[in-house]
């Protein structure tokens, strides 16, 4: 592909339209604010330029696309390239021209996926887009319409299966289309049979009424970068088609699923990437209600929490294959995928009648009348989110033995926590308490003295300002530090202007035990030895009071670590790509934990054993197999069996220390 050279060769060429006046263009200013960029910022101005720098490439390159490009509001810029870049591009552009989509992997290169955030470009995988192809177009299909078509790798795939089909496209982006209509001629070398574009937002319009299938890959943009007023006329129109309340914390993958649903006509088909939030967080309960009243789901593909289906993005996704209309008694299949495989093998498996493991992963074939009794899709093929709990009061949900809550939300961190350097230079030292913000920052399973302070030492943010609107702010020290947060424009953020005074921490008591809310690959209970009031990152945990009367903190602490709980985590949470993990309060409070409480007192002692074993050799994994040890004594022997005895129990536990370290 393009090597980086050359964006370095492109941006040298580039730097004197940094500073031009025509950015004061209105559309620029839109321009950017469409792509969440501040015009005046220099690093956005380079990526405005660069943008403006492939239209131009494209221009060059291509002569002929002039009669179906799309202006857009990069035009007034006149960006202008030298001979010597532009037969570089072309070079690049001969040497890589067989790549499927050569044009959207160069945009790619030039906007990193962090800034492409705002409008939620995602690229979708090869073998993913030839798969939703693939089935959409099994059955005759006349039109085919990509919604939110991007860079139109499922054009370019669509065309490649079925020449015939009539091709639609609908983007926000004039540009994107641009470079959908730059891939069509790199592989066909003509516009003859272009796919039909149109620049305009999905939500807007209507596109769908003549279309037999749909496909889309939606935006992935969170619910908060949704203008209010488009919020309202969405909610409107969905409550009025559905006659369901529409909830406002949906994103626009939750608006864009019910649209969808709600233009196609009966028997369409359509294949769509869906992020599990859409369907598992709270307000995910009106899609999973639509899609199982108004659809015939015909499969539902999720990927397991170590494959990242999605490149450079941490976001877990299913995707669903319906037809619209519901039929009573419908089956689907269910696979989860290990790996991507190839289109024909995962076809095979939907059209087949394999049930349980499988090489890729695993598949089964489940009733869509079930699916509003499930409360996490994610974990529908495993069907841990309905195990039992214990009859015996052994397994319960944490909600039982604790009180969760999310931890401080400062809504300016960059204010509200200081360092131990800034603190005594700000004289601030009556007005903070300790505190931790970032999870990455305590990898251990405990936070003790030693490490908070190690912490402080390398001038982490380990101190909140924790006022709470009734506090005198007399000193002169701490008037003088507000008074620089009211001129940097802090009372005006989102969250703080909601507070009755702006400066007014959110209240929180020291929890003996915190929880790291996303997590790639190591969730963690801390237990809190250092007093901190941790962040918004994590969840609080305050054990109730006959936890506390029996002095079980350090137990329950120690059974939330074991793999028993920490296997059912993805039951409970929101699990994206790479292994990693969202799990908010409300779904912490079902997570099944062994209850100390309920364990004889054999096995209370030999937690305690194994904890204070832990502060001695500091070894997670020994001490989680301790516990685990401990567990599947409780679990396999009924309480009061005269089996589960301390000599038992501990022959197991010295067994599980020699599996360990015979494993080293």
């Amino acid at each position: 592909m393009i090597a980086k050279s050359f964006v370095r060769e492109l941006d040298v060429a580039l730097e004197r339209w940094l500073a031009s006046e025509r950015f004061d263009a209105q559309e620029l200013r839109a321009w950017a604010s469409l792509h969440g960029w501040e015009i005046n910022a220099l690093e956005d101005r380079k990526l405005i330029v660069r943008q403006a720098a492939l239209d131009a490439i494209l221009q060059e390159l291509i002569p002929e696309q002039s009669s179906y490009r799309f202006p857009t509001p990069l035009d007034p810029l006149h960006v202008e390239l030298p001979p010597q870049v532009l037969e570089s591009a072309h070079a690049a552009w001969r040497e890589n021209a067989a790549h499927l989509n050569y044009w959207g992997e160069f945009y790619n290169l030039l906007i990193p996926q962090a800034k492409r955030r705002q409008l939620g470009q995602f690229w979708t995988d090869e073998n993913l887009a030839n798969l939703m192809t693939c089935w959409l177009l099994g059955k005759k299909t006349q039109r085919l319409t990509d919604v939110g078509c991007g860079a139109g790798n499922f054009l370019l795939a669509s065309r490649d299966i079925s020449p015939q089909t009539a091709l639609c496209g609908i983007d926000v982006s004039p540009l994107l289309l641009n470079v959908t209509l730059a891939a069509h001629y790199t592989r066909a070398h003509s516009f003859l049979d272009a796919p039909t574009l149109r620049q305009a937002d999905f939500l807007d319009e209507n596109v769908l009424a003549h279309s037999d299938a749909a496909i889309c890959n939606p935006p992935y943009t969170r619910h908060h970068d949704i203008d209010p007023q488009r919020k309202d006329k969405l909610q409107n129109s969905l409550k009025a088609h559905f006659h369901l309340d529409i909830p406002r914390q949906g994103t626009l993958a939750f608006y864009f699923l019910l649209k969808l649903i709600a233009e196609l006509p009966t028997g369409a088909r359509a294949a769509v990437i869906v992020p599990m939030q859409v369907l598992d967080a709270r307000y995910g309960k009106t899609a999973k209600r639509i899609l199982a009243s108004q659809t015939q789901l015909v499969a539902m593909i999720h990927f397991s929490p170590q494959l990242n289906a999605f490149h450079q993005v941490d976001v877990g996704a299913t995707i669903l294959f319906f037809e619209k209309g519901y039929a009573r008694g419908n089956t689907f299949r269910h696979l989860t995928l290990n790996v991507i495989p190839k289109a024909q093998q995962a076809l095979e498996l939907i059209q087949s009648q394999a049930q349980g493991e499988i090489q890729i992963g695993a598949v089964t074939t489940r009733a869509q009348d079930d699916l509003l009794d499930t409360p996490k899709w994610f974990s529908f093929t495993a069907n841990r989110s309905q195990e039992p709990l214990s009859q015996n009061g052994i397994v319960v949900p944490l909600k039982h033995l604790a009180r969760v809550v999310r931890g401080i939300a400062t809504g300016a961190n960059d204010f509200f926590t200081l360092t131990d350097a800034q603190v005594a230079e700000l004289q601030l030292h009556a007005y903070v308490v300790r505190t931790i913000h970032r999870n990455r920052e305590i990898q251990d399973l405990h936070l003790d003295e030693n490490q908070w302070q190690q912490l402080a030492k390398a001038g982490k943010r380990v101190w909140l300002l924790y006022l709470n609107g009734e506090n005198s702010i007399e000193h002169p020290a701490l008037v003088r530090y507000l008074a620089q947060g009211e001129k940097l424009g802090y009372p005006a953020r989102s969250l703080i202007q909601t507070r009755r005074v702006w400066y007014a921490m959110e209240k929180r008591e020291i929890p003996p035990i915190f929880f790291t809310i996303l997590t790639r690959g190591n969730p963690r209970f801390i237990l809190n030895q250092a007093n901190v009031r941790p962040l918004n990152m994590f969840s609080l945990v305050y054990p109730n009071a006959a936890v506390l009367r029996a002095q079980a903190v350090d137990e329950l602490w120690a059974l939330l670590n074991s793999q028993f709980s920490l296997a059912r985590l993805h039951s409970v949470s929101r699990t994206y790509g790479g292994n990693t993990l969202k799990v908010e309060p409300r779904e912490l409070d079902n997570l099944p934990v062994i209850n100390p409480l309920a364990l004889s007192h054999e096995l209370r002692v030999a937690i305690q054993q194994s904890v204070s074993n832990f502060y001695r050799h500091h070894d997670a994994k020994l001490f989680q197999r301790d516990i685990d040890a401990v567990i599947t004594m409780a679990l396999s022997h009924p309480i009061g069996s005269p089996v589960q005895n301390e000599l038992a129990l501990q022959l197991q536990l010295l067994e599980t220390r020699e599996l360990y370290a015979s494993s080293e």
